[in-house]
């Protein structure tokens, strides 16, 4: 682990609440420059890293909280020209989303740092995801994770443990980029859907196959599809106006389906995307005013990456064959030999390998396998005919990622 600065080692001997809630106020000041990918997942790195501590086991404790401590201490490094938001009275919630909007859409980024920190203050986590799920749930911007912020916080910081501040450098990126967004979900879908998750399975299924584009960013991947005739052609009907829990799930399994099926290549920032994005996305539907309209994004993200980076046909299935080797054993032998593991466990022995999963997650420096880690976990107490798929696709993002080194610096 990279060693900690002085500053930042007073921080070991705080209590979890205290720990994440100091680390969340550093996290929380946004740099003037464009952020990049650690700037960009320090506020979410965090909330995942925070919500699977209750997960993990006795000796994954202080590594655990190791690595939060780590945010912040990389955070620090970057820029020292921090600024404070301006002090712009707004005469209540209304107004300052009114003046959010405005910012975004004149690129004013200070503007909208004003009004965030304004909303982050005043709004607990809840009234955030139901006050801005609609106005940013459809931006590509900041590598379409706002939903993620929006869904996890309300979830790790019930009651504001952490500052609802960390919307500050989110909404900056947000407004740096305002004009990407997805185009299609907003035209025609139909008023009424009868479909059912199998139909969003198959249109998911009949994702063209265009095979890596110029780029592996998030606006650029959904862009290749965002066309008249691929997302709105394949997605419409499906994700027409009614109850949206059957098709979410489809959505989710078929990102976990992904993961487990096709090869390593395109796991750690690939498929791993494709179910944080979708999951929080689904997640917050119920705050915005028409929730098909999430999910709609959601299955956007999913057939986006298929579209750009599957080799494999979407399918159902797993059959691998079964091994001696305990879950540990299995994770330290790589991604395959994990995910089998995980699929052939026994049910009682479940609540083990979710321990082992986090433990391992939390431990690690990748931001990605921590909320990717989260995401399987809660999709298992979502989806619980699911938890075999949900708990082997973790199990082998978690062994790819052991298979790895660490780089020097961590």
């Amino acid at each position: 682990m990279q060693q900690l600065t002085d500053t930042r080692i007073s921080l070991a001997d705080l209590p979890d609440a205290q720990l994440t809630g100091r680390v969340a106020d550093q996290v929380a000041v946004p740099r003037h420059s464009p952020a990049d990918s650690f700037v960009l997942h320090a506020p979410l790195e965090l909330l995942a890293r925070t919500a699977l501590l209750p997960y993990v086991d006795a000796d994954s404790r202080e590594p655990a909280r190791g690595r939060i401590i780590e945010i912040a201490d990389i955070f620090s490094s970057y820029e020292a020209e921090d600024f404070p938001p301006r002090s712009r009275p707004f005469e209540g919630c209304h107004d300052a989303v009114r003046y959010l909007a405005d910012a975004m859409s004149a690129k004013d980024l200070d503007a909208a740092d004003d009004a965030a920190n304004w909303l982050g203050t005043h709004l607990s986590p809840s009234e955030l995801s139901d006050t801005l799920a609609d106005s940013i749930v459809a931006s590509l911007a900041a590598a379409g994770h706002a939903p993620i912020f929006l869904w996890l916080a309300p979830r790790v910081s019930p009651r504001w443990n952490l500052t609802g501040r960390l919307l500050r450098p989110l909404i900056r990126e947000l407004t740096r980029n305002s004009s990407m967004q997805l185009r299609w979900i907003d035209g025609p879908r139909g008023h009424q859907s009868s479909s059912t998750g199998a139909d969003m399975t198959a249109a998911l299924a009949a994702a063209p196959q265009l095979g890596e584009g110029p780029s592996n960013f998030i606006y650029p991947t959904m862009s290749r599809i965002d066309t008249p005739d691929l997302a709105p052609a394949l997605l419409g009907s499906v994700c027409a106006r009614g109850d949206i829990a059957d098709r979410g799930r489809a959505v989710m399994r078929a990102a976990a389906w992904s993961m487990l099926g096709e090869p390593t290549t395109h796991s750690a920032y690939g498929w791993s995307h494709a179910l944080t994005m979708s999951q929080a996305t689904i997640g917050v539907a119920g705050s915005c005013a028409d929730p098909s309209r999430a999910l709609s994004i959601a299955a956007t993200y999913v057939m986006g990456f298929r579209a750009s980076l599957a080799v494999r046909p979407l399918v159902e299935q797993f059959e691998p064959e079964r091994s001696d080797l305990s879950s540990d054993e299995a994770i330290a032998a790589g991604a395959e030999e994990a995910a089998s593991a995980a699929w052939h466990l026994p049910d009682e022995q479940r609540g083990e390998l979710v321990t082992l999963l986090a433990s391992r997650a939390s431990a690690h420096p990748d931001a990605h396998q921590a909320k990717y880690t989260l995401a399987c976990l809660d999709a298992v107490g979502d989806d619980p005919p699911a938890a075999r798929l949900y708990l082997a696709a973790a199990a082998k993002l978690v062994g790819f990622w052991a298979s790895q080194p660490i780089p020097d610096d961590h």
